[in-house]
């Protein structure tokens, strides 16, 4: 049996194998370039990472239940807050993240009666809906000229009260929500515990042990069939010989016995 001959790759695996190593390669670069850009930038949103305008978030409390949930991840995207007055006023519902640090608004006050009370700050970053947008022209964009009133929307928790809202200016603001996934946020904890950072060392460390315990298994099973083959090989190459070549090589093998012994008693006899 004839060693097998490995097969050269196929034109369209090669390509495939080019356009799958450079899509990774791209995203690699894209991450990096995007964790540095945050990186850069942190100061300038508060100690968040906005990276190339986008953001992810935790949410930690029930204020926007049902829709959004306490252990979703939220991914923010930095919006032009300039079109934010237009989009209200044709019925766009928007939720806004921002840091809410209690910013001074001047003589700025809530168009809607039923805000009265306006809650503490908390000092991290708040995802709330959107209510009312109010413009000073006295004051320079980037310095606080656009004040935004949010609020929560969950009604039926403990803490909710219909009086109650929060105001920043387009300096604390983070991004508007885009998506949002309970799945993602339960898995960013968990990875973000002990155990889940352990674990998550674990699965590579694993990978790579299998794989090379797979490897050694697969050369050294070549090495018994290459080895097997060659036996077989002798073995087939005995079997085509005629009778008369046998009985010839066993000859042949009788004679240089017979010649070998002599010549030992020779040495002897000297």
């Amino acid at each position: 049996m004839a060693e097998k001959v490995k097969k050269e790759k196929s034109k369209l695996r090669k390509i495939l194998e080019w356009v799958g190593i450079s899509i990774f390669g791209a995203a690699a670069l894209f991450a990096m370039a995007a964790t540095v850009s945050g990186m850069i930038h942190k100061k300038e949103h508060y100690n968040q990472s906005i990276r190339f305008g986008m953001g992810t978030f935790t949410v930690e409390t029930e204020s926007m239940e049902p829709e959004i949930k306490v252990g979703d991840m939220i991914i923010t995207f930095a919006e032009d807050v300039t079109k934010f007055q237009d989009r209200l006023s044709k019925g766009e519902t928007i939720d806004v993240t921002f840091f809410n640090i209690g910013v001074d608004t001047g003589s700025v006050k809530p168009d809607n009666p039923e805000f009265t009370t306006e809650t503490d700050p908390v000092y991290w970053p708040m995802t709330h809906r959107l209510r009312e947008v109010h413009v000073r022209d006295d004051v320079e964009y980037g310095k606080g000229k656009y004040v935004f009133v949010v609020s929560g929307i969950n009604e039926s928790s403990a803490k909710w009260s219909p009086d109650q809202y929060q105001m920043f200016t387009e300096k604390e603001y983070l991004g508007t929500v885009k998506v949002t996934n309970s799945f993602a946020g339960h898995l960013m904890k968990f990875i973000s515990s002990p155990i889940g950072l352990i674990i998550l060392l674990l699965i590579p460390a694993a990978y790579l042990i299998v794989v090379s315990s797979m490897d050694i298994f697969k050369a050294v099973k070549e090495e018994e069939t290459k080895a097997e083959n060659n036996d077989k090989l002798e073995g087939d190459h005995l079997s085509n010989l005629s009778q008369k070549e046998r009985d010839r090589l066993k000859n042949e093998l009788l004679e240089e016995m017979i010649k070998a012994k002599k010549e030992g008693k020779n040495d002897e006899t000297k």
